[in-house]
């Protein structure tokens, strides 16, 4: 890094290739932008530093402007770690507000990329409402990506990683302006950014609401990470493990969640005697093959409308029920959001509030996402009517909370009942926080949800919905894609429901190829929940309305289909055992893309998932073991698990082929790593879940097969 006096910009290399070149600092106060090339006085400082990212360097650079107003800027550099952290800093010397900073500016053409067309830049989403989508686009034209982003060739895999790692005060996001393919023509570190995405258009007037203006004497932008990779998928990963330095995720002992959803297909139409017959089918037919978490429990959660179709008495029985039958009970749950009136009273507050007494208000007017007004998280009445859930929740013995339309919560609005609070995010963190306490152990998986902040929670859906059919699967499979690295911040990545036999109005019964393939994107992704009606005790509705005709349930057939495909244990042990899969390549451009093949590294072997998205048209192709980082000598045996066929493998790869609309996965195994190391007895907790050598759980106690803990085996004799 290298400030010129005279322009008073930086110059940022690494490795003999420029990064940025005349790069500057800019925040707003009111109506005026300051810039730190405009200051009258500038002076800079060394100094050593030891915070959360490690002990290093770091260069203090203070601008001073002409009418008081001082802007510092502060690049921090460690040893331990291949990045550079970037803040900025404002201060009028004494009450500041701003709701715009960019720690770091540059609209200086820069050819860091290779010369050529395979030069992407990644579009990452504010959440997952809306059927969004990340994009890998061309280098061309202006991309806005929410908090982070990559610059990234798909032949030599070296880019450029640019993100947020404080997600309190400020929606942060990365702008990238390209052209010509290969060259950055603008690339902004923004902390104070709304758009349409982040639910903060005001479509009536034309307009989008401004980031709110963050208080105090001395404003400071988000923390951003700058670092060139080698290998920007590693880039992704280490940029949430950055984050992670600054808020620990959440862990969660049973690892990925394995289970079923009532949204699946009986949706409105869900009733006790439907998900008790679910649960029997899914006990005594697929747990003993592999079809559990890491503690040999399963999830069964009741959606949407299990509180209009079920008396509290019902819940209580259907908690016992799981409880006796080692499965985790799960509910369905709306914090911040209000479907209906506003004059109704707030439960849990005796009738101190209304519900337009906790709305918030954009403009004057109560505003609106997804049909539900906004509810304002620092509300004392908010909180207390989330106590009053949360207490009845646990009395109950709910373990397990699918929490929807969470991004109401973190809308920019006129004000909040926190005088202290002054943006939609830092409303949004002091609402999940209090979620996160009056939870307690609760494990709480987010729908649809801004990806940041991610610590108050153990999971998140990384799509919006999803069923059954092929383009459901590439809808999803976009968004594992470019949003595996999320795995670093949740215990797991949730796909949403995986159905085979959808309802008769919604696709009805799936080739078992497109079954295969939607569960694959369910194995790769890290949750593993499915959303089939198992029960023939259950009468479904078209379009859910009884007026319209019934539907067929098509228990049988999923029930068919369920015995053939999840109970595969060599697939089972898959979520159990890895984390979301990273893509081989990354180049399925554009928004509407998704990647073929994505893999998975273990200490014994090394798995490729194949997923071919086209109707019609079979794929083939060979897949060269350089290109998934492992050494051809290395490999022992190559099988498919689908087929249970033994692949035959070349000096430098093997060949992948997949039918229209289907699946395959391979797992590479490795030579000399067994992956098993030995445990004793005595060193077990208590309560360990002990697995014969196919996964499946041992019965009985028995304290002698194999344990799982935090995906490492351990052989107890």
């Amino acid at each position: 890094m290298r400030l010129d006096n005279t322009t008073q910009r930086l110059n940022i290399d690494y490795n003999g290739t420029r990064l940025m070149t005349d790069a500057y600092a800019e925040a707003r106060l009111g109506d005026n932008t300051y810039c730190s090339f405009n200051a009258t006085s500038v002076s800079i400082e060394q100094n050593n530093v030891e915070d959360a990212f490690g002990s290093g360097h770091q260069w203090c650079i203070t601008y001073r402007m002409d009418d008081g107003i001082t802007l510092l800027q502060t690049l921090s550099c460690y040893g331990s770690k291949p990045y550079v952290v970037a803040q900025l800093a404002i201060t009028n010397g004494s009450k500041t507000s701003s709701n715009y900073m960019s720690p770091l500016r540059c609209t200086s053409t820069n050819r860091m990329m290779p010369a050529g067309k395979k030069n992407r830049v990644l579009f990452v989403p504010w959440d997952n409402d809306g059927f969004i989508r990340y994009a890998s686009n061309n280098l061309r034209g202006t991309v806005n990506s929410y908090t982070v982003t990559a610059i990234y060739n798909t032949d030599t895999r070296g880019g450029l990683i640019c993100g947020a790692l404080d997600h309190d005060l400020w929606k942060s996001a990365v702008r990238v302006t390209g052209s010509d393919y290969d060259k950055v023509d603008e690339l902004a570190l923004i902390s104070g950014y709304t758009d349409e995405h982040s639910h903060d258009s005001i479509q009536s007037e034309r307009m989008v609401m401004p980031h709110g203006a963050v208080v105090a004497d001395t404003v400071r932008s988000a923390r951003f990470m700058v670092g060139w990779f080698d290998d920007w998928r590693t880039g992704m990963e280490t940029f949430g493990q950055a984050c992670t330095l600054v808020a620990p995720k959440r862990e969660w002992a049973g690892g990925a969640p394995y289970g079923w959803s009532s949204w699946g297909v009986q949706q409105t139409s869900i009733s006790y005697q439907g998900i008790i017959d679910c649960a029997d089918f899914i006990r005594d037919n697929l747990v003993s093959h592999g079809f559990h978490d890491r503690e040999g429990r399963v999830v069964m959660s009741l959606d949407a409308w299990w509180n209009d179709n079920l008396s509290v008495q019902q819940v209580k029985d259907f908690v016992s029920y799981c409880k006796a039958n080692h499965m985790i009970p799960g509910l369905y749950y709306g914090p911040f959001c209000r479907f209906g009136d506003l004059q109704s009273f707030v439960p849990g507050t005796s009738n101190k509030y209304r519900f337009r007494d906790i709305a918030l208000k954009v403009n004057g007017r109560f505003k609106v996402v997804d049909g539900a007004y906004c509810l304002d998280p620092t509300h004392v009445g908010t909180k207390q009517f989330m106590l009053n859930e949360m207490q009845k929740f646990k009395s109950w013995g709910v373990e397990y909370l699918k929490c929807d339309f969470m991004s109401n919560g973190a809308i920019e609005a006129d004000e909040w009942y926190n005088k202290n609070c002054h943006t939609g995010i830092q409303a949004y963190n002091e609402g999940m926080a209090a979620l996160m306490r009056y939870a307690g152990t609760m494990y709480l998986d987010l729908s649809i949800a801004p990806t940041f902040p991610y610590q108050y929670t153990h999971g998140r859906r990384i799509s919006c919905d999803a069923w059954g059919t092929i383009d459901h699967t590439k809808y999803v499979m976009n968004n594992t894609s470019y949003g595996w690295w999320l795995r670093e911040v949740y215990v797991a990545n949730d796909p949403d429901h995986m159905v085979m036999a959808l309802r008769q109005d919604g696709g009805g019964v799936q080739t078992v190829a497109a079954n295969r393939a939607r569960l694959t994107s369910g194995v790769v992704t890290g949750a593993f929940l499915m959303g089939d009606n198992f029960s023939p005790n259950v009468t479904l509705w078209r379009d859910n309305n009884p007026s319209k005709g019934q539907l067929t349930n098509y228990w049988e057939t999923s029930q068919e289909r369920a015995l053939d495909l999840l109970t595969i244990d060599e697939i089972n042990e898959i979520p159990r055992t890895c984390s979301s899969f990273r893509p081989v390549y990354g180049n399925a451009s554009s928004s509407v893309g998704a990647e073929s093949l994505m893999t998975y590294e273990t200490e014994k072997y090394v798995y490729v998932a194949a997923i071919n998205y086209q109707m019609l048209m079979p794929i083939s192709a060979q897949i060269p073991f350089a290109d998934l980082g492992i050494d051809a000598a290395k490999v022992k045996a190559i099988k498919e698990l689908w087929t249970s066929s033994t692949i035959a493998a070349s000096a430098t790869g093997f060949q992948y082929s997949v039918p229209a609309s289907d699946a395959r996965i391979y797992r590479i195994e490795k030579n000399g790593t067994s992956g098993i190391a030995h445990a004793d007895e005595a060193l077990l907790p208590s309560d360990a879940s002990i697995y014969n050598l196919q996964g499946r759980r041992v019965a009985g106690g028995q304290k002698h097969g194999l344990y799982i803990k935090n995906g490492k085996k351990y052989i107890v004799k």
